[in-house]
């Protein structure tokens, strides 16, 4: 007896597949490349997120996660970046955003020799009120003069837009016994540091050495006016790149944040909002979905393409038969061509070329 064939590949489940009706809520994907799957951002890890916020014409979402002050920080630093940060906000940037999110802007101008200007300590007496915190360092943290969080954000890529259009869907995925139902995700966003606080710091150091210069400048002259020029962008400079790259982190920077509520994943609240939206509740009336695919169109949809592959899937030749019609008087021979995928008949006349094929010849 030939010895049973084992499946290399087995079948050990099979499940009914439904999809959820579209909802009025939004649902992006989080991914964190830069932590580790088993220690992720909740409070069963100490590292629940405070505050969310989003864009959502720009496509821009970040978050801020406490740290732990008690071990592996340095406090010097969580002194001087979060002096650097307060100074920021109080100064001209209300939000703390630097970078993409904000649109690449400079800081707004203001009088910064006005009566109503922060005065900026130099260097000297900034240190020294480092190392007075430092003695109390808790007192300084509950006053919020400590950055003691981490910001984590990115921009949202959407796949319901037309870029999107053709592309592979993303879905959420939930099992109910022999049942898996699922839920088309809005967005997808990869959650990666941002350094806000060493844009602040930057931005701190120039903003005293510009108040330096004005200061030295000030027993001056009072310097020339000069004429402002307007300029007309061309239609032409309207549809570059480049233009549209300002128009893009322009409204990015007009746009304001939405703050948003965040939710642990353990709460009762997470739980209901998981039962109601991501289940079909009467899954005997959901209607049946059928493909318009066959198996081989299905597979060619989902795999590479095969043009110029070494390993692509070739089509079998045709099989050549040729004949000789000697009942009906004709001298003529044919050479016909029996192609098995799509059972069409091909002739030949005589002394034309033939595909390269295997052949079998029969005399009638």
């Amino acid at each position: 007896m030939a010895p049973a064939k084992i499946d290399d590949d087995p079948v050990t489940a099979e499940y009914d597949v439904f999809l959820t009706p579209a909802m009025e809520e939004q649902i992006f994907l989080l991914q964190y490349p830069n932590r580790p799957r088993t220690r992720p951002y909740n409070n069963t890890f100490g590292a629940t997120p405070r505050n969310m916020r989003i864009k959502p014409n720009a496509g821009y979402l970040e978050v801020d996660v406490k740290l732990n002050t008690d071990h592996n920080f340095n406090k010097y630093m969580g002194l001087k970046w979060g002096d650097a940060s307060q100074t920021s906000k109080e100064l001209h940037n209300a939000t703390g955003t630097y970078g993409l999110a904000a649109g690449l802007a400079a800081a707004k101008s203001r009088a910064l020799m006005s009566n109503r200007a922060k005065p900026l300590a130099d260097r000297g007496d900034r240190e020294l009120a480092f190392e007075q915190e430092l003695v109390n360092f808790q007192s300084a943290e509950s006053e919020g003069r400590v950055f003691s969080t981490q910001t984590l954000g990115g921009q949202i890529v959407r796949h319901d837009g037309q870029e999107e259009a053709g592309k592979a869907n993303y879905f959420a995925g939930t099992f109910d016994g022999g049942t898996l139902h699922l839920t088309k995700i809005t967005g997808t966003v990869q959650m990666r540091p941002q350094f806000h606080h060493l844009d602040a710091e930057e931005e701190r150091n120039r903003i005293a050495a510009t108040r330096a210069q004005a200061e030295a400048a000030e027993a001056g002259p009072a310097p020339a006016g000069h004429a402002l020029r307007q300029r007309v962008i061309t239609e032409e400079e309207k549809k570059s790149a480049e233009h549209r790259l300002k128009q893009i982190l322009k409204a990015a920077e007009q746009e304001q944040w939405i703050q948003m509520q965040y939710i642990d994943e353990e709460t009762d609240r997470a739980y209901t909002a998981f039962e109601d939206k991501l289940f079909v509740k009467n899954t005997a009336d959901a209607p049946n979905l059928k493909s318009t695919m066959d198996n081989m169109e299905y597979l060619d949809a989902i795999s590479a393409p095969r043009h110029g592959s070494p390993t692509r899937r070739r089509r079998r030749p045709p099989r050549r038969k040729r004949t000789v019609d000697l009942a009906a008087g004709d001298d003529e021979d044919h050479d016909e061509f029996h192609d098995d995928d799509d059972d069409e008949v091909h002739e030949v006349e005589r002394g034309e070329p033939a595909p390269d094929a295997d052949t079998h010849m029969s005399e009638g």
